[in-house]
């Protein structure tokens, strides 16, 4: 045999056979089944199987063209008998000639369907199309068969592991496959044509549909033919970024470094410049901002590197911790620090427990434990957005929400959250007119946010309306 269902699954051997528009036959084995599958130009013609509940009876039965007791007396008539069985029930009035048509289409498709959710046995297909008589060749065309045995595979998230890390190319469509595709699939191609620079796992929470529901209709386009993957092209600035990061990490791991020689500064340096230094690490070196990391352990080494970059500004920013710094240096500031550390490793534990409420939806247990955390480490912008989106759902703490998100933008002005999460929340008392406000501030920051876009023409295009806080998920 040839390839592993579970490695190689049967109906991406159908999409080749589709887009090649193949002539051949497709045997499928496993441990206690095979079924064969002939076509012709692409189109499925014929099928066979030893399946029992795939065999002809049982599907005329099941469809009501027979009933039970002409179905236990089928084994009587076939008995000893060289003709089909379907030749054996026409001429025995148990079905007609037209219902035997329609029950053997039923089968082939049946069969066919019965491969979507094959996780075991292995494949084979031969160019080679045998001797079929005419009267059993069919023309049922693949693209119907992909649409109903879609919801039936069993191996999404394999195919969903193998692509969110990609971008689309979106295919012209062609006249053929109209009466496959409805309205709301039109409207997903195109929202995806839109963002192709997207990557599909961005695409699937900004897509606004269950993510099952969005993987099935991915998986429908691609076995129609309508898209392709690909890699996500090579942002040079990102990978400078990325390059950066690391050397400089491999210093801070390496020896101690006095803080202004991490901002590259001189002692005397003005707070601006040290604000502008600190911004450009920020943009370049936050763990939010780094886009797809190829390296697994980059964003781990974002958080190491970012957290010092944090420490030194929280301390040159501050007219009082700068001055005490100066006056005892960098490593008797250090041993006083333990206790902050061990406060700031207790504020992430917090964070992430906190996450996982947020993301159960147990809002005021999220909030409760995160007004912990901010007061062990009151020095990370997260912790605040985080904070503030839980307070947001909740009605009688929407107003300190608003500070949370306050703080947030006081230390990260660059950053477009905080500013669509401000419109999320005057949306929700109904100050539309402050809303759109913050929304259109957002996109000022990031022009492609999706959240604030969409907010914006549900606002100005009548769109009905929604007050849900999840841009926390859809964080870019």
């Amino acid at each position: 045999m040839g390839k592993r269902v579970i490695e190689s699954p049967v109906p991406f051997v159908l999409r080749k056979i589709y887009v090649d528009k193949a002539n051949g036959e497709l045997t499928i084995k496993g441990e206690n089944f095979e079924k064969n599958l002939y076509f012709s130009d692409g189109n499925l013609c014929f099928a066979k199987t030893n399946v029992l509940q795939e065999r002809l009876g049982e599907v005329l039965f099941k469809v009501g063209k027979i009933d039970q007791t002409q179905f236990w007396d089928i084994h009587k008539l076939i008995s000893g008998q060289k003709n089909k069985i379907g030749k054996i029930l026409v001429d025995n009035n148990f079905i007609s000639q037209k219902d035997l048509f329609f029950g053997l289409i039923y089968q082939v498709r049946v069969i066919a369907l019965s491969t979507f959710s094959l996780t075991s046995g292995e494949w084979d297909f031969s160019s080679v199309l045998p001797e079929i008589p005419e009267d059993s060749m069919f023309k049922i065309e693949l693209p119907g068969v992909f649409t109903e045995g879609i919801p039936r595979f069993k191996s999404l998230p394999l195919f969903k592991n193998n692509f969110h890390k990609r971008c689309l190319r979106i295919k012209a469509i062609s006249a053929e496959l109209n009466s496959f595709i409805n309205s709301d699939d039109l409207n997903l191609i195109k929202k995806l044509n839109a963002n192709p620079s997207a990557l599909l796992e961005q695409a699937a929470a900004q897509s606004g549909i269950p993510d099952d529901q969005f993987w099935q209709k991915i998986m429908l386009f691609f076995l129609l033919d309508i898209l392709e993957f690909i890699e996500k092209p090579v942002d040079k600035e990102l990978s400078k970024n990325y390059e950066e990061l690391v050397v400089l990490c491999e210093k801070l791991k390496a020896r101690e470094m006095d803080y202004y020689e991490l901002f590259n500064l001189r002692n005397t340096a003005a707070f601006n410049e040290i604000k502008d230094v600190y911004y450009q690490y920020a943009k370049k070196f936050h763990p939010d901002r780094l886009g797809e990391a190829p390296d697994a352990e980059l964003r781990e080494k974002a958080n190491f590197v970012f957290a010092r970059i944090n420490k030194a500004f929280e301390v040159l920013s501050n007219e009082e911790k700068r001055r005490e710094y100066d006056m005892k240096g960098y490593k008797e500031i250090q041993n006083t620090d333990k206790v902050t550390e061990n406060l700031l490793e207790k504020a992430n534990l917090y964070y992430r427990k906190a996450k996982t409420l947020y993301s159960q939806q147990r809002f005021r247990e999220a909030a409760s434990l995160l007004e912990e955390v901010v007061r062990n480490d009151p020095n990370k912008a997260s912790y605040y957005l985080l904070l503030g989106l839980s307070q947001s759902n909740i009605p009688n703490l929407r107003r300190l929400a608003e500070k949370s998100f306050q703080k947030v933008i006081e230390m990260e002005p660059w950053n477009a959250e905080p500013y669509a999460a401000l419109g999320l929340l005057f949306l929700s008392e109904k100050l539309e007119k402050r809303a759109e406000n913050f929304f259109r501030k957002a996109l000022d920051i990031d022009p492609e946010h999706a959240l604030a876009k969409k907010r914006l023409v549900e606002m100005t295009g009548g769109i009905k309306k929604q007050s849900v806080f999840s841009i926390f998920q859809k964080k870019k």
